[in-house]
C-alpha cells in the first residue's frame, strides 16, 4: 500500500502543477488529501477482496473512487483558490494517477 501511495502522491502532484496548482500551499493540500484518502481507500478494498472475494474489489472500486473524487473536490473547493473546478480537479487528478500508476505498477511487478 506505501507503493501505492507514494506513487499517487507523485502522479496526482505533478498533474495538479500541470492543470494549475503551482502554489506550496496548494501541493501540500493535494498532499495532504492523499495521504487521507488513498490508504482508506486501499483498506476498504482490502477488506472486501479478503472478506467478501477479490472478485468484489471491482465492484467496489468504482463507487469508492466516485466517493473519492466527491471528498477531494469538495476539500479542494474549500481549500483551493483555483480557476477549475474543484471536482474536474479532483476527477482529473484520480483518473490520471490510476491510469499512470497502474501501467507503473504492472512494469514494476
Amino acid at each position: 500500500m506505501l507503493t501505492a501511495l507514494v506513487l499517487t502522491v507523485l502522479i496526482e502532484a505533478a498533474l495538479a502543477f500541470l492543470l494549475g496548482v503551482r502554489t506550496r500551499y496548494g501541493q501540500g493540500i493535494v498532499l495532504l488529501v492523499n495521504v487521507i484518502t488513498n490508504p482508506l481507500l486501499n483498506a476498504v478494498l482490502t477488506v472486501v477482496s479478503f472478506y467478501i472475494s477479490p472478485a468484489a474489489y471491482y465492484w467496489f472500486l468504482v463507487p469508492l473512487e466516485i466517493l473519492v473524487v466527491i471528498a477531494e473536490g469538495r476539500i479542494y473547493k474549500s481549500m483551493l483558490q483555483i480557476k477549475m473546478n474543484p471536482y474536474l480537479l479532483s476527477f482529473l487528478l484520480n483518473l490520471g494517477s490510476w491510469l499512470i500508476g497502474s501501467g507503473i505498477l504492472k512494469i514494476i511487478k
